[in-house]
């Protein structure tokens, strides 16, 4: 199912007018870097305000967006969340532990990095529903990742002020899930 991810990010690459790197979180990250077979209909980017007036200065990205969109809109597919760190729950070190993605086949200038799956975890904690939980579900199964670890990684997440309670009712119950697995 990683097709639609694919095809959004070379639509993307198709309308940028100079080498790009963008960051993927949430389902298209899964599918592209981490092998998911699920569904996604849109590309969910994590960008600081240095990194998204570069890629605005210097590579159109802004009308670039708007030409990915209106490509793809036919086919109910979309590049449209950008957010920034300090809107999502990460880990301190997110930055750091940033995977980089193969370049896809069809793109020239993008250059792909996705989120580690503790951050990926940690930043599905702002909404946890069945489908996040069955993300986060196979990311710890798929990655190998030892329950405490992710449990840590919780604990240790930065959370914006306006995720703090859905976080504070969020983690028991993922805590408690991940210790049944």
């Amino acid at each position: 199912m990683a097709e639609a991810a694919a095809l959004i990010l070379r639509v993307l690459d198709k309308h940028l007018s100079g080498p790009a790197t963008i960051r993927l979180m949430g389902g298209a990250a899964l599918t592209l870097a981490y092998g998911l077979d699920r569904a996604t209909e849109d590309a969910d980017l994590l960008l600081d305000d240095a990194e998204a007036q570069f890629l605005v200065e210097h590579c159109h990205f802004g009308e670039a967006l708007e030409r990915t969109n209106k490509e793809l809109e036919p086919m109910g597919l979309y590049l449209s969340h950008i957010w920034g760190p300090e809107q999502q729950i990460l880990t301190p070190q997110w930055r750091e532990t940033c995977r980089q993605v193969p370049r896809l086949s069809g793109t020239a200038r993008l250059k792909l990095e996705v989120l580690s799956p503790l951050d990926i975890i940690v930043s599905k904690l702002a909404r946890a529903d069945d489908g996040d939980w069955e993300d986060m579900r196979y990311l710890v199964l798929h990655e190998g990742l030892a329950i405490d670890d992710v449990i840590n990684a919780m604990k240790r997440a930065q959370v914006p002020d306006i995720l703090k309670e859905t976080y504070e009712q969020t983690c028991p119950c993922i805590e408690g899930l991940l210790r049944a697995m």
